[in-house]
């Protein structure tokens, strides 16, 4: 029902890449999953987001193994302090071209990618975790690649 819903609204992800999304409906669920593991993997290796819990995290999402959720709830809280450094960095700078702020806004998106890969498989979750994914990164061609090689 879920993937019905999401099939007939648009996605965030379309915004960015109408093909994308095409091939994410016409992927089976664990296309899609692996698809946004790899863009979130991806993200979180660019936003040179090195905490154990994620990392954790990560290689629980690698071997198909249920994530613990007191290393969701580290992730969330993670996000959280991300989310308040790129608020409270962009607030006080003069240009949202910052350094900081944008290392704060890559963090923070990167580890929305992961949440929403953590949750139950679905078209929703996995176009989100994918266009957080790609909002980490300064070029998306990486992660597209990598999501359309997991889709074939």
């Amino acid at each position: 029902m879920a993937d019905a819903e999401a099939g007939r609204r648009m996605m965030r992800l379309e915004t960015l890449s109408e093909d994308l999304m095409i091939r994410l409906r016409q992927a089976c669920p664990s296309q899609r999953r692996i698809a946004a593991l790899a863009a979130c993997a991806y993200a979180v290796e660019y936003a040179q987001v090195h905490d154990s819990a994620v990392l954790s995290v990560l290689g629980e999402l690698n071997s198909a193994r249920g994530v613990a959720a007191s290393a969701i709830e580290k992730v969330k809280t993670l996000l959280e302090q991300a989310d308040k450094q790129y608020f409270d960095l962009h607030d006080a700078s003069d240009s949202s071209k910052d350094i900081g702020c944008l290392a704060a806004f890559s963090r923070a998106r990167a580890l929305s990618a992961m949440l929403f890969v953590v949750e139950e498989e679905s078209l929703r979750s996995s176009s989100e975790a994918i266009y957080e994914a790609v909002s980490a990164v300064d070029d998306a061609s990486a992660i597209t690649l990598r999501v359309v090689s997991a889709l074939v």
